[in-house]
């Protein structure tokens, strides 16, 4: 309903790091919705696919000339948080990432997220490149409309089958409220996506969504810190206080009729 339960600060800019991905697949999805493009498209790959992507970031060594499914450039950009994926969808749907970016700033004014700035289509560390928490639900709220987005922010792996430059990849999902693979101990039965993201710059943020019978929440967490307890246990604050939002939100909430 778009109602807000709980905030800290929420219209306070922040790093967005890969959670910016959420705008590349929704501007992509709405592409499909509208006709220009179909999940089964194939895509080759053009040469603008490492643009702004840093040594170090997340990718899938996807190269220029390979060939894909845009739905497995999709999986690649939102479960295993490829950089150059989103670069591989900002040319499908706007021919340059350049012409792409104005996209995602022009769509971001129709949404009202008016403390929202993209400089990228991927995250990677851009001064100019920031937005709010509260900017985030809006996005993601929007975003959860499409079917083939809640399949794939909430599926914990897929399979992108061989190319003709790449054997097949093995994506694994970062989201510890939905799968285990990367982090142990945050898995929440309720969950239904959405991303993390983390750089030096943003710290570790995490947009997470989770339903309940009828009711279906968001959570936004930007700059959380990783805590090392005693011994060798280390907690990613995003995920753990994301955890709490949530039981306190489904223990404290419900639809009444008045």
């Amino acid at each position: 309903t778009g109602t807000v339960l709980y905030d800290k600060n929420m219209h306070e800019q922040h790093y967005p790091a890969s959670i910016t991905k959420v705008m590349t697949a929704l501007l992509t999805v709405e592409a499909v919705d509208n006709g220009q493009l179909s999940l089964d498209d194939r895509i080759t790959v053009g040469p603008e696919v490492n643009h702004e992507v840093g040594s170090g970031s997340s990718t899938q060594n996807i190269k220029e000339g390979e060939v894909m499914r845009l739905e497995d450039v999709l999986y690649c950009a939102l479960t295993a948080s490829a950089n150059e994926a989103c670069n591989v969808l900002a040319q499908a749907v706007a021919g340059s990432v350049a012409d792409f970016v104005d996209l995602m700033n022009q769509r971001a004014a129709e949404l009202g997220m008016t403390g929202t700035h993209f400089a990228n289509t991927h995250g990677y560390h851009n001064e100019d490149h920031y937005t709010t928490a509260y900017d985030i639900a809006v996005m993601c709220a929007e975003a959860m409309k499409h079917p083939a987005f809640r399949t794939i922010v909430s599926s914990v792996g897929h399979t992108v089958p061989a190319t003709n430059l790449h054997e097949a990849r093995e994506l694994h999902e970062t989201n510890a409220l939905v799968s285990n693979f990367r982090y142990i101990g945050y898995l929440y039965q309720y969950a239904t996506g959405i991303k993390t993201g983390s750089t030096d710059a943003a710290g570790h943020c995490l947009v997470s969504s989770a339903s309940k019978g009828s009711l279906s929440f968001i959570s936004v967490m930007l700059g959380c810190e990783q805590l090392h307890l005693e011994g060798n246990e280390i907690r990613t604050m995003s995920f753990y206080e994301t955890n709490r939002l949530f039981n306190w939100a489904f223990d404290n909430f419900a639809y009444q009729t008045a």
